[in-house]
């Protein structure tokens, strides 16, 4: 009799925590999913890293910039290819001027960040990343630079700066010719 009430307090144990997960999975599906092109942008909302490398700059959100091509590049300062390809960004996005927003979302360190922007001259919007954006973003290997169209839908996931460059330039093309 006692295995037998040990073994339904097991059951009913599982069978609560199956419920919890299926709630939590429900409530949260927009972070379980990959992040693939042709599917809307997850949210963004992240810091700047201010002139002195703190993060205590107003929040750069990607609901602000419906309306216009966004391109959100996650970086570290240790990564040779992402330094390789940051000035490569930093002239496509003047070109562009404020018909892109150029996101270049940190992903380490933000006084070296701000430090490496500043000696650079690099004018693209330094923001500090975090885990629950990267994770929504897909970020397992750097750089990893997302194209947004201006409704809001990827197109694009990369990790080459001349990939991205011409995915805006075909987007911005398409833009004009409306």
């Amino acid at each position: 009799m006692i295995a037998t009430r040990t073994g339904w307090r097991v059951a009913v144990v599982l069978a609560a925590c199956l419920v919890a997960n299926a709630i939590w999975i429900g409530g949260h599906l927009d972070q379980l999913r990959p992040l693939m092109a042709g599917h809307p942008a997850p949210p963004l909302a992240l810091p700047r890293i201010g002139p002195t490398g703190a993060v205590d700059g107003p929040v750069v959100d990607l609901a602000a910039s419906r309306g216009k091509v966004v391109v959100v590049d996650f970086w570290a300062t240790w990564c040779q290819p992402c330094l390789a390809s940051l000035p490569q960004l930093d002239r496509a996005s003047r070109r562009w001027g404020d018909r892109v927003t150029m996101i270049a979302a940190n992903v380490d360190d933000p006084a070296e960040a701000r430090a490496l922007f500043t000696d650079s001259g690099y004018q693209l919007t330094l923001v500090a990343s975090d885990e629950a954006t990267e994770a929504r973003y897909g970020v397992y290997s750097y750089p990893r630079t997302v194209v947004i169209d201006a409704a809001g839908v990827v197109r694009l996931i990369t990790s080459r700066a001349g990939a991205a460059e011409a995915a805006v330039d075909r987007l911005l093309a398409a833009s004009a010719h409306r």
